[in-house]
This record gives C-alpha cells, structure tokens and sequence, in this order.
C-alpha cells in the first residue's frame, strides 16, 4: 500500500453520537463492540449495557503516564539502554446527569437505586469504585464513526461536586485502565479515509 498524501478530512473535532454516547457494563457482560461491528454497534444497544448521560462539553481528556523505569548499566555504569516501565492510562470526563447510571459510575451501581420516584445514593466507598467495561460513541468530521472500547475500567478519581445556578450540576470521573488478557487496555476503531472494507 502506498503512503497515502495528507488528507484535511483526517483533522477533526470530536462530538458525541446523538443520543447517547457513554456506556457501561459490568465485567462479563457480553455483546462489547469489536473492529467488525463497531460502525453499527449503537443501532442495537446489548442488553446489560447502560447509558451513562450527558458528558460535558468539554469533551474528554485521555491521559498515559509512562514510567521510564531504570537505567540498565554496564559494569563500569554506564548506560546501556533503558528499562521499560509501567504505563498507566486513564479518561476523564464531566458527567451532568443527576440520574441513576451516571451516578453509579460516580459512588458504586451497587450504591444507586431507583425506586418509587426516589433516587438513593448511599455514600459507601468501600462499595465503590467496582471494575466495569465502557464504551464512548464518538464521531469525527464528515460524520466519521470513532468507538473507543475500555475492557476493564475502575474509578480511580472524583473531582469536586459543582452545584450552583450558574453550571450544571455534576463533577469530574477519571476511570483508569486495566489490561485484559491480551494486555490491551484500550481498544479505538476508528473509520478510514484511506482504506474501505474492501480494500484493507
């Protein structure tokens, strides 16, 4: 295949699909999206799979810190080369529904129910934080499908509570990445410009 020329179709902002773009699992449940199905995966939402809401409209940030790991010397010290350390990559966002599921992925699913008009959160972090599998719904410029799959998410960070009447009621989740047992932590399909279906 040859290098393919710059294309101005592949510099986009990123939005959301119309609807609902977050979802969460529990670990185990089946019907994730693959590189196969990731185009059509939100016209038949799985069962198990739940709407998280609204994210704010700053988006997401996607964060990898990397650590360098030691230095590998000779015996007269110096350097070799250098050892490969732990990568650890985590997504944050702001979450704005004030509703069961956005909730749950804020205090523990375990910690939120929805019973009889009434909405109970139960402040029990030792409950909390339980690992999930996510899926963001995203498209690029031109209408470009973009699924980013998490297989094994958790908790690992809350910002403060914003409530005023001046913003949206909701705060900042950070969920961090584990590998699954491909050693994958992530996994983006993302619609080419470059290639079609059938020619790959």
């Amino acid at each position: 295949m040859t290098t393919p020329a710059k294309n101005k179709n592949n510099v986009s902002t990123t939005k959301g699909i119309d609807g609902a773009y977050l979802y969460s699992a529990a670990i185990g449940t089946t019907g994730a999206p693959t590189a196969s199905n990731f185009k059509t995966w939100a016209a038949s939402i799985p069962n198990g799979w739940e709407n998280e809401g609204y994210i704010d409209q700053e988006g997401f940030t996607e964060s990898v810190e990397i650590d360098s790991g030691d230095a590998i010397r000779d015996i007269n010290l110096d350097p070799l080369d250098q050892a490969d350390g732990p990568a650890t990559e985590s997504i944050t966002f702001k979450l704005l529904e004030m509703a069961k599921n956005a909730l749950g992925t804020q205090y523990g699913h375990d910690n939120v129910t929805d019973n009889s008009g009434t909405i109970t959160v139960n402040h029990n972090w030792g409950n909390a934080g339980e690992h999930r599998q996510y899926v963001l719904l995203l498209l690029l410029k031109n209408g470009r499908k973009w699924v980013k799959y998490i297989p094994d998410g958790k908790l690992t960070s809350l910002g403060e509570f914003t409530g005023s009447r001046s913003a949206a009621a909701g705060r900042d989740v950070t969920i961090t990445y584990n590998a699954d047992e491909n050693g994958n932590t992530c996994y983006d399909w993302i619609e080419s410009n470059e290639t079609s279906a059938g020619n790959q």
